[in-house]
């Protein structure tokens, strides 16, 4: 096994060269029924006890390795993270299994254990939508970026599950990429979250493919409606240099450390996949 270090992400304002993908036309008689659907679905979820807080999602699973006849269980995960010390396990970790390097990845969560990235996507949709802009738009006006850093007594690194990134009010990449990743997925998308770095600091953003053609999308871009019209080409995205990638399932891997603007083809090994139970 091996530490995958996550240092602190930038919040970015700017996103790539927009192009091709039309989002809608929103105005401002969309913009107020999103932040009516938002807050109704936070009392409602409040009412009903089904909140980051009291909701208790399943994380737990297996992960089955390609190439490989043993599961890696969480159990073994959490076990060795339990003999490092608290500041070391509060890192991001990427796993070996069997002779297999980078197989998948593991960070702490809300309750101080370790659990399978594939897990932090719990099939959480805050509401209903069949606008690819409302996601986005929703975590602009819902979710404050902070690094953890600040927000969690100094540990590193924790992760937030998608339904935990919207009822949290602040949080970092992999909680906004988390939550953007999750909703799209549930809107039909092929999307997943993205592990490396921009501009040389760790990383975490999301890439959705639509109609066969990949796109990134900056999930922590606290822009506005405004200016929402169109996706951006993930082949224009300048100074993202992604490592890994990973959905609900399944966990890939670059086959070589060749810089990439490509989240598709033979460059990328799919490493595992993630039961849960």
């Amino acid at each position: 096994m091996r530490f995958w270090l996550l240092p602190a992400c930038i919040a970015l304002v700017l996103m790539a060269p927009e192009v091709l993908v039309r989002l809608g036309q929103p105005d401002s008689a969309a913009e107020g029924l999103v932040r009516e659907r938002m807050e109704a679905a936070l009392n409602r979820q409040m009412a009903v006890g089904d909140s980051a807080g009291d909701h208790k999602d399943r994380q737990r699973g297996v992960v089955r390795v390609s190439g490989t006849g043993r599961p890696l269980s969480e159990d073994y995960v959490q076990r060795a993270v339990a003999k490092r010390s608290e500041a070391q396990s509060a890192y991001v970790s990427v796993w070996n299994w069997q002779g297999i390097p980078e197989v998948t990845a593991s960070a702490r969560g809300l309750d101080k254990k370790h659990h399978f990235a594939n897990s932090y996507l719990v099939g959480f949709r805050p509401f209903k939508t069949r606008q690819l802009w409302v996601p986005l738009y929703t975590l602009a006006i819902r979710k404050k970026y902070q690094r953890d850093h600040l927000q969690y007594a100094g540990l590193s690194d924790i992760w937030q599950t998608s339904r935990q990134a919207f009822y949290q009010k602040r949080g970092d990449c992999e909680d906004h990429a988390i939550l953007l990743a999750d909703w799209l997925i549930e809107l039909g998308i092929d999307a997943r979250v993205a592990m490396g770095t921009h501009k040389g600091q760790g990383h975490a953003w999301v890439v959705a493919i639509v109609d066969d053609t990949e796109y990134l999308l900056e999930a922590t871009s606290k822009r506005r409606i405004s200016s929402w019209k169109a996706l951006p080409l993930a082949a224009l995205a300048e100074d993202y240099d992604v490592e890994f990638q990973f959905n609900r399932h399944y966990f890939w891997a670059l086959k070589d450390n060749k810089p990439t603007r490509k989240y598709r083809g033979s460059h990328w090994v799919k490493k595992s996949q993630f039961i849960r139970s």
